[in-house]
């Protein structure tokens, strides 16, 4: 799982707003990235520098077992729900996305579309190890799954957070 020379040179991204720092980890037991695209890897300021990361777009993302932690040590904040629980972040009206910059993203392979699995089901994609399957330039929008994923994100944009259930820490030593 090589990166292609089209993604070595990182174009500069420009989200909304400069994402903060730190960034935070999503770990779940199924997620799932409705009308997905992957958009390629790109550069982004952050409030600490700049950092290549993966970007992907979808209509909605879907997450059971939701597990959420922001930050590291005295500022870590985590917000998890109970077994079971689907949380879901859907576009907002019109023709809007739900736009998501990662820094990893691994688990196992589900559902590609309809299209054939991947031979290697067990992926951890980085802005230096990208698929073939994944980064094919004509590769259209579609439903991505996983089980067992993991997302190292740094920003988050267009969606309403739906959560159920959600059990909220934060750790103060």
């Amino acid at each position: 799982m090589s990166a292609s020379p089209a993604l070595s040179e990182a174009p500069l991204d420009r989200p909304p707003f400069r994402p903060a720092n730190p960034s935070w980890t999503l770990r779940t037991g199924r997620l799932v990235l409705r009308g997905a695209a992957f958009k390629g890897v790109v550069t982004v300021h952050t409030a600490t520098g700049s950092v290549r990361v993966l970007k992907f777009t979808a209509r909605s993302v879907s997450a059971v077992d939701f597990d959420l932690t922001a930050g590291r040590g005295r500022a870590a904040v985590r917000l998890r729900t109970g077994p079971g629980t689907t949380t879901t972040l859907k576009r907002r009206g019109g023709s809007r996305v739900v736009t998501l910059y990662v820094r990893k993203l691994s688990g196992i392979v589900t559902g590609f579309g309809g299209a054939p699995l991947p031979a290697d089901r067990t992926v951890t994609i980085t802005p230096d190890a990208v698929p073939s399957w994944l980064s094919h330039p004509a590769a259209p929008a579609r439903t991505l799954s996983f089980t067992n994923a993991a997302l190292a994100q740094i920003a988050q944009f267009g969606g309403d957070l739906s959560v159920s259930g959600a059990v909220y820490r934060v750790s103060a030593r």
